[in-house]
């Protein structure tokens, strides 16, 4: 195994293991030793990698939102707008009700972030790069004759707002019909504009 491949590996094991250590204890009852036992690595090793529990949060934080990045960039490159909101809708929605133990993570993650100036302006690039991505595929969509003219800033944070905030349901509801939940956001966000 290349040595790229061995840290990736670790740094994947540390992430998985502070997002069961936190879920499990909380982030209080969290410390640098649960996770390094749950990572099957030293403490002294988790050290090597990562300061406190706070940069190590920061960190798992980020990396369970890579793949929403990943969503974004391949909407992006839709060349018809609606199939790129659909995209991103679907697949958001999709990773999500798939990953419910790392939404949860997110949720205390968000709790977090609010003491923490690091994190929430990490938090708040994140909503506002994921805001700008929103407004580019409704500006496009204007430009070409498929959305009429409207204030796409609202819609986007709108749209972001409401997906985020269907998250809570998702974690909530035992009996999610995807589909169905994909066509509300498509009628309301997509097809009404």
């Amino acid at each position: 195994m290349a040595k790229w491949e061995t840290k990736e590996k670790r740094m994947d094991d540390i992430v998985n293991a502070a997002v069961a250590v936190f879920l499990d204890k909380g982030y209080e009852g969290a410390s640098m030793e649960s996770i390094a036992k749950q990572a099957q690595i030293s403490k002294g090793g988790l050290y090597h990698h990562f300061g406190s529990k706070d940069e190590i949060l920061f960190f798992a934080s980020a990396k369970l939102n890579e793949p929403i990045y990943e969503y974004v960039h391949l909407a992006l490159k839709e060349s018809d707008p609606v199939a790129g909101l659909q995209f991103y809708i679907r697949n958001y929605v999709s990773y999500w009700l798939s990953h419910q133990k790392e939404l949860t993570f997110f949720f205390l993650t968000m709790i977090k972030a609010i003491a923490t100036p690091e994190m929430w302006k990490a938090y708040a690039d994140y909503y506002t790069h994921i805001s700008d991505f929103i407004k580019t595929l409704y500006d496009r969509g204007i430009s070409n004759g498929q959305f009429v003219e409207h204030n796409t800033r609202a819609s986007a944070l709108t749209l972001m707002s409401a997906l985020d905030g269907v998250l809570s349901y998702l974690v909530m509801s035992e009996n999610i019909d995807l589909d169905a939940v994909i066509g509300d956001f498509e009628a309301q966000f997509i097809n009404s504009v």
